[in-house]
């Protein structure tokens, strides 16, 4: 379970922001992953070398594992779950780039700049099963990306092969397909912001019992249709902001709603699934911002701040008392 949204500024600073719920401690840290890192891919045994430099949350195996992640050209992507509906090559394809999911992130950010570059990439790549070995387990995703347009799109891997969907409404969380929750939002046209004016029932007079009568009906739980309209309709009527301060505050606002506390939805398994960290990417000034369950200060790092052409990756450890730096900063 995760959820994911787009926010533009009124300067035209574009952000992509995300939660990430999980039931197993992932103890992401944000990593930097330099230009012409070398990585293997777990598909196929083939080495692979990008240009790009980017910044995520992820964690440090024999390859990097990014959960989403900024570029230096402005690409952002979020990884989701898509339990149900992922489907993937079984074996690696000749004359294609063969990785497993959980490299996406690491190729799309390290090879492509704007959504025009994944779309033409992705008709030669091939996304092979292949488990990922810290969790057990094959991970079905799919992936939501922005660049500095502000358009977004949606990478969805499917029976007929690998799904690309423009994102209308810059908004995704999980099952089913991307589609179906477009048409779902058809559902809840009657919301607003406005309340519900008084009326009469024979000879009695009805009246709203408070402020928030116009949203009777938006959906409160934490499945994935739910969230999905949730967090579009807070996004559509936020107010208006200005500035990339105010945008990532906007974003961390409207995905608090989505947060889910420890205890509050547990897995067949007896598990929590719960909200590990919630992040923000601005795609122009290459800055990360983060919070984790236990610390609530958002925290940030710059891309561009750093030596993109440095030999190894860069980790950067957060927690209550290693703050790298406040919003403000």
């Amino acid at each position: 379970m995760c959820t994911s949204v787009t926010l533009t500024t009124a300067d035209q600073v574009h952000l992509l922001a995300r939660t990430m719920d999980f039931t197993f401690q992932l103890d992401g840290e944000v990593l930097l992953h330099p230009r012409m890192y070398q990585w293997m891919s777990e598909a196929d045994g083939r080495e692979h070398r990008g240009p790009y430099a980017f910044i995520g949350m992820g964690r440090q195996f024999k390859n990097a594992l990014f959960a989403d992640g900024v570029n230096e050209k402005g690409l952002s992507c979020a990884a989701l779950y898509f339990p149900g509906y992922a489907v993937y090559e079984k074996e690696p394809k000749d004359n294609h780039d063969n990785i497993a999911p959980h490299e996406f992130v690491t190729w799309v950010l390290s090879n492509c700049a704007s959504l025009e570059d994944v779309k033409a990439a992705l008709s030669s790549l091939a996304i092979v099963e292949r488990e990922v070995k810290l969790l057990g387990t094959v991970t079905p995703l799919h992936w939501i990306l922005s660049d500095r347009s502000g358009r977004s799109i949606v990478v969805e891997p499917a029976a007929d092969g690998i799904q690309v969907h423009d994102n209308p409404v810059g908004v995704m969380t999980n099952s089913p397909e991307f589609t179906w929750h477009l048409t779902n939002l058809r559902n809840y046209i009657g919301l607003r912001p406005g309340q519900c004016t008084a009326k009469k029932l024979g000879e009695l007079t009805l009246s709203a019992f408070g402020e928030g009568s116009g949203l009777a009906g938006l959906p409160g739980d934490f499945t994935p249709p739910s969230r999905f309209v949730r967090t579009a309709y807070l996004k559509e009527h936020m107010k208006p902001v200005s500035s990339e301060t105010e945008g990532v505050s906007a974003a961390f606002h409207i995905l608090s709603n989505m947060n889910i506390p420890k205890g509050i939805v547990i897995t067949e398994q007896g598990e929590d699934d719960y909200t590990q960290y919630t992040a923000a990417m601005c795609s122009h000034s290459g800055s990360y911002y983060y919070h984790h369950y236990q610390n609530r200060q958002i925290q940030k790092v710059c891309l561009f701040q750093e030596d993109l052409d440095r030999k190894e990756l860069k980790s950067f450890p957060a927690n209550a008392e290693e703050a790298i730096h406040s919003l403000q900063s």
